[in-house]
């Protein structure tokens, strides 16, 4: 899978990150996160982080070079961007090699939700499953790739962050996807603090905003994939990686998604009905509907129960099936779930569907877009985008907001509302992962459905 990220955006906003850092690489990481386009504030006296986290976009904890007042000034500043909503990252630098650093991570994860815990492989695992080790240095060289996974998704569990591990491979995982970013080079090991570069561009990244998954993974692709071009005859300082940044708008690269087992094919189209006609529903699934969506409000559990069973037994194994706002029989009879707003919350959801099940949210803003994915969301759906006989009182939303938040996320965003056939050419040249369409598909005659999403097909793949 492909993804990329403007940096204008970021550029122009310059929020101020915080950042209290490892002195060794103090310096390395302000640059680094300037030529970003973010403003660092690398701030750690006590008296005054409180002040500065609160008026901050982001904050990062690196537990490098502690000393008594830098402990206490992270615990103030983690206690300040937690309460005010800041996104919050944790280095956990050395973790095992004292009691002090052992503790102070442990008091720190015990009380304070993290948006991202990333480190090496030594000190993922040290916080996952408590094995210790002496020193800053992962040796990783004869570990595998499932070594790195089953860290991550042990710690995921325990932290609820989203949680990385760098190294001789790049894991990444949140409540529902594990990622996996190819490419790095061993010549990158030979910059020391090569992991707190990339924790302050995680950082940095999120206080665009951006969600947890975009951010860990746009820092691992510029790393692994775009930063090894600095590399000659088997030399690199990290200066080359400062300038490569500052030489780039764009960061673009290649991730591979280990689960869900669910992938979604671009650009895929989305139909949603009251469940009333399956033939219609099973004519659109033969001309190449690739998820459907059963909304009804009205009929009670044994009716929608009923629907349920005999929509699955018809399109099962053909196209994703989706229920709307009923996670009690989500979870009974097996189905994907969609939840809108004012719903159930999403990680209540994954928490009892699990890991693997698609769980589709309605978000309208970014911020609210960003929360759904860090929370474990499969997909965004997001509109109206026309007046919509579906949904009279959906609000609208503009192109640009729907810009926004795709920009903002890992996850496929749908849109959705007043969508109809003649109204495709609205969205040419966005390269869709698919949109949301309920009338425009099951209005027509049940003979017309099979050509008429054919030909709607054609055009989406098309814009």
């Amino acid at each position: 899978m492909k993804i990329k990220a403007n940096l204008n955006n970021l550029r122009d906003k310059a929020p101020l990150v915080h950042i209290i850092s490892n002195s060794v690489t103090r310096a390395r990481l302000a640059d680094f996160v300037l030529s970003l386009g973010a403003s660092p504030m690398m701030a750690e006296y006590s008296k005054e982080v409180a002040e500065i986290t609160k008026k901050s976009s982001a904050l990062l904890l690196n537990m490098g070079m502690l000393n008594e007042d830098k402990i206490e000034a992270i615990k103030i500043s983690a206690k300040v961007a937690d309460e005010n909503n800041i996104p919050l990252v944790f280095d956990p630098v050395g973790v095992a090699s004292s009691s002090l650093r052992r503790d102070l991570a442990k008091d720190l994860i015990s009380k304070f939700k993290f948006n991202v815990i990333r480190g090496n492989f030594n000190e993922i695992n040290y916080l996952a499953r408590g094995k210790t080790f002496t020193g800053v240095d992962s040796r990783d060289e004869n570990l595998s790739r499932e070594d790195f996974i089953d860290i991550a998704l042990e710690l995921q569990e325990k932290s609820k962050a989203t949680v990385v591990v760098s190294g001789k491979y790049e894991v990444i995982a949140n409540s529902h996807l594990l990622i996996s970013i190819p490419g790095g080079d061993e010549n990158l090991k030979k910059i020391t603090g090569l992991g707190d570069i990339e924790s302050a561009m995680i950082t940095s990244l999120l206080a665009a905003p951006m969600s947890n998954l975009k951010a860990c993974a746009l820092a691992a692709i510029f790393l692994r994939q775009l930063g090894k071009s600095v590399i000659r005859d088997n030399k690199v300082n990290a200066q080359d990686i400062i300038s490569k940044m500052q030489g780039i708008d764009e960061i673009s690269g290649d991730l591979e998604i280990l689960s869900p087992s669910t992938k979604f094919i671009k650009p895929i189209l989305y139909g949603i009905s009251e469940g009333d006609d399956l033939w219609k529903i099973k004519n659109a699934v033969k001309a190449g509907m690739g998820i459907y969506q059963l909304r009804d409000k009205l009929a009670d559990e044994d009716e929608l129960g009923e629907k349920i069973l005999n929509i699955k037994s018809e399109i099962d194994g053909k196209c994703l099936f989706i229920l709307n706002d009923n996670l009690k029989l989500a979870k009974k009879y097996g189905t994907a779930l969609h939840l809108g707003q004012e719903d159930e919350k999403i990680s209540r959801a994954r928490e009892v569907l699990g890991r693997d099940e698609i769980i589709g949210a309605t978000a309208k803003t970014v911020k609210l877009g960003i929360e759904a994915e860090n929370m474990g969301a499969s997909y965004i759906g997001t509109g109206a985008f026309f007046e919509t006989e579906t949904k009279k009182d959906a609000s609208r939303i503009t192109l640009e907001r729907f810009k926004e938040i795709r920009e903002a996320l890992l996850i496929p965003v749908f849109p959705i509302g007043g969508i109809s056939k003649d109204r495709l050419d609205f969205f040419t040249g966005l390269d869709l992962d698919g949109l949301c369409m309920s009338r425009a598909i099951f209005s027509v005659r049940e003979d017309e459905v099979e050509k008429n999403v054919r030909e709607i097909i054609e055009k989406l793949n098309n814009l």
